[in-house]
């Protein structure tokens, strides 16, 4: 089960328990069901920040790729320049050709960039919501916890 579910389903069984009676906001609720999804919930944890890492990891080398792509367009701009040296209208035209395939390569460099910070962002955007959803469950499922052990609350 993902952690999403997980969470989903205390959510669920919280809602649907039945009321304590004379408690405002007690409630019964299975108590190992809730151990045993707090103790999945925890186990699946890791492995969606696990996730989160390798997707930062794909971003350093989708962004290594980049620069080596970009690094051979340049260098076989430069072979290309230095072939056309012969005749200087040539030589100027190469010059020429040369800097806008630099250009373009910055160019397209940056727009790879920017795909992938946008990418990662969202992935980490995700996960973020994931998380906090998360969070919010566990202090929710907490404060019901506490409320329920809480003797006075019953006097």
């Amino acid at each position: 089960m993902q952690a999403i579910e997980i969470i989903e389903h205390i959510l669920k069984s919280i809602e649907e328990a039945r009321s304590v009676p004379l408690s405002r906001d007690g409630a019964l609720v299975n108590r190992q069901e809730m151990i045993q999804l707090l103790a999945q919930l925890k186990a699946r944890l890791p492995e969606d920040i696990l996730e989160a890492k390798a997707i930062i990891e794909t971003k350093a080398a989708i962004i290594d790729e980049g620069h080596r792509g970009a690094n051979e367009i340049v260098e076989k701009a430069r072979h290309e320049q230095n072939r056309l040296v012969s005749h200087t209208e040539i030589m100027q035209e190469a010059h020429e050709r040369a800097q806008e395939l630099i250009q373009m390569t910055e160019i397209e460099l940056q727009k790879m960039r920017d795909e992938t910070n946008k990418y990662i962002d969202g992935s980490l955007a995700n996960f973020e919501i994931s998380l906090t959803r998360t969070l919010n469950s566990v202090i929710k499922g907490r404060d019901n916890l506490g409320r329920n052990n809480n003797p006075q609350e019953y006097r």
